[in-house]
């Protein structure tokens, strides 16, 4: 795990972290499909700021994320951010007020316009959470105009043991605890059942983790439901509007949670009625769960008028020798990566004239 802490000296831009950034970490790493991908969504999400950032100043912004993204790929580099007490403006807009939600900041005189919504956006997307200090070995620092990178190491023993804690982290490759979640509760007790059907679809398609309803007894001993849904941080306001839209409630309960998530890969298990894909979950890298994909698994039964449960047992009794031969695959391609970064130089140019 790389952890990286950046402190800046005066509001945050990432064209002034891009450069820094890219020194630490190489190039490459990721596709451009997969890096537009995520610009779409913050972009999407940042729309609403717009109108409070300077264009020459978004358009720098926005390159700027590009090349971030570019940087840091969802899979394979391993990349824990902090973030020391940011410096923001005095006095911004009352609509910006909420990308600041979570952390340690401190007011100073800058003009409002010298803040950048597509930063606290960025952070948000790679789970960086804040820090009150410095702990570890200072292994590099980079710094660019006002803004320094620190590469930290730690004595973690490094045997898995460390599980690391973040903020909204949306890819699960690695086992970490979430800090950035809310946890919704709604009482109903005069909702109809289709309608409830109805917010359940309405709250997944909106960015709810889970949703699920509880029986509960509501006052006068009348039969009702707890309607409960997960989310992260920035999608609360919405789930709020689509539970005061779509049913009864005149109020809904919220409040901050911790989501300790496994890690996760998917191996293909070929079944003797054709592939299942099975989720693996990791604990301290110890493989604890192991679950295929309903949905295939029903689509084959049916096809070969088998019982559902006998498809089941054959997809997790195949998934141990599919994830195997997955980190083997996975070795075996770190192993030729080492032989070939150790081609001595002489060879390797005689390679290059060839």
């Amino acid at each position: 795990m790389m952890r990286l802490v950046i402190r800046s000296e005066r509001p945050l831009f990432l064209r002034e972290l891009a450069e820094p950034l890219r020194r630490l970490l190489p190039a490459g790493e990721t596709d451009r499909f997969s890096a537009d991908e995520r610009v779409a969504d913050i972009l999407n999400r940042a729309a609403a700021y717009r109108p409070f950032c300077r264009e020459d100043d978004w358009a720098a912004e926005v390159a700027a994320l590009r090349t971030l993204m570019t940087l840091l790929p969802e899979n394979g580099r391993r990349v824990a951010f902090g973030v020391q007490c940011l410096p923001v403006p005095a006095g911004l807009p009352v609509p910006l007020l909420t990308l600041l939600e979570g952390w340690m900041i401190r007011e100073e005189d800058w003009p409002p316009a010298l803040f950048s919504p597509l930063a606290m956006l960025w952070l948000q997307a790679v789970g960086a959470r804040p820090l009150a200090r410095l702990e570890g070995r200072f292994a590099q620092v980079e710094h660019g105009e006002g803004v320094a990178v620190i590469r930290l190491e730690s004595e973690a023993r490094g045997d898995g043991t460390d599980v690391p804690v973040v903020k909204e982290r949306r890819q699960h490759e690695e086992e970490h605890i979430d800090e950035g979640m809310y946890l919704l509760q709604a009482n109903l007790d005069d909702s109809s059942p289709e309608w409830l059907a109805h917010v359940l679809d309405r709250l997944l398609a909106a960015g709810a983790n889970d949703v699920h309803f509880l029986p509960a007894t509501m006052k006068k001993s009348r039969p009702g439901v707890l309607l409960q849904a997960l989310c992260y941080g920035s999608r609360l306001d919405e789930l709020k509007t689509i539970l005061f839209r779509e049913t009864t409630t005149f109020g809904v309960r919220y409040f901050p949670v911790s989501c300790h998530r496994l890690a996760r890969r998917v191996v293909t298990a070929t079944t003797p009625w054709g592939d299942v894909p099975v989720k693996l979950g990791y604990h301290r890298g110890e493989r604890v769960q192991a679950a295929p994909e309903y949905d295939v698994c029903a689509r084959l039964a049916k096809q070969a008028g088998v019982p559902l449960k006998q498809v089941y047992q054959q997809a997790l009794l195949l998934a141990e020798s599919a994830e195997a031969q997955t980190r083997q695959e996975e070795e075996g391609g770190v192993e030729k990566w080492k032989r070939e970064e150790e081609i001595p130089q002489k060879d390797a140019g005689r390679l290059c004239d060839e």
